[in-house]
C-alpha cells in the first residue's frame, strides 16, 4: 500500500531525504497501543514511528470525529475502503524494531491513527489527536 492522497489541501508523501519543514512527531507502535502527542500543530508534519513490537503493525492516518471506525464484515478490521475518503496517509506494516516517516500537511481536525492488522484496531490499537 502506498501513501494515499489527502484530502481537504493537505498533502502526503513518503520521506523525501529533505530535513522536514514543520513538526516532527514521534510515534510509538506496541501491541496493543500507539503513543503520540493529542495535539498537534497545523501544517506540514513528520510523523517519526516506531515499531517496538512484537509483531509487525502499519499505520493509517484518518481525519474523523467519529466515535468508532467502520468495521468489515470480518469484525476484526476497519473498513478501509468505507474510509478512502478521509484516509490522509499509510504506512506499509513494519517488523519489529523498524523506523518509518510519513510527511503530511494537516489542516485543524479531528484525526485518528491506527493499526489494521486482524485484531489490532479492536484490541485497542489506535489514538486520537486534534491539530490546532
Amino acid at each position: 500500500m502506498t501513501v494515499a492522497p489527502i484530502v481537504g489541501g493537505a498533502c502526503a508523501g513518503a520521506h523525501g531525504g529533505g530535513p522536514p519543514s514543520g513538526a516532527v512527531i514521534r510515534v510509538t507502535e506496541r501491541d496493543f497501543t500507539i503513543h503520540m502527542p493529542a495535539r498537534i500543530g497545523a501544517g506540514p508534519v513528520r510523523f517519526i514511528v516506531h515499531n517496538h513490537g512484537p509483531d509487525a503493525h502499519e499505520l493509517i492516518i484518518v481525519e474523523t470525529s467519529a466515535a468508532h471506525l467502520p468495521l468489515r464484515s470480518d469484525a476484526a478490521t476497519v473498513d478501509e475502503d468505507d474510509l478512502e475518503p478521509v484516509t490522509l496517509g499509510t504506512l506499509e506494516p513494519g517488523a519489529p524494531g523498524s523506523v518509518r516517516e510519513l510527511d503530511l500537511r494537516l489542516r485543524p481536525g479531528q484525526y485518528e491513527v491506527f493499526c489494521n492488522m486482524a485484531g489490532h484496531y479492536l484490541g485497542g490499537m489506535s489514538a486520537r489527536f486534534t491539530v490546532e
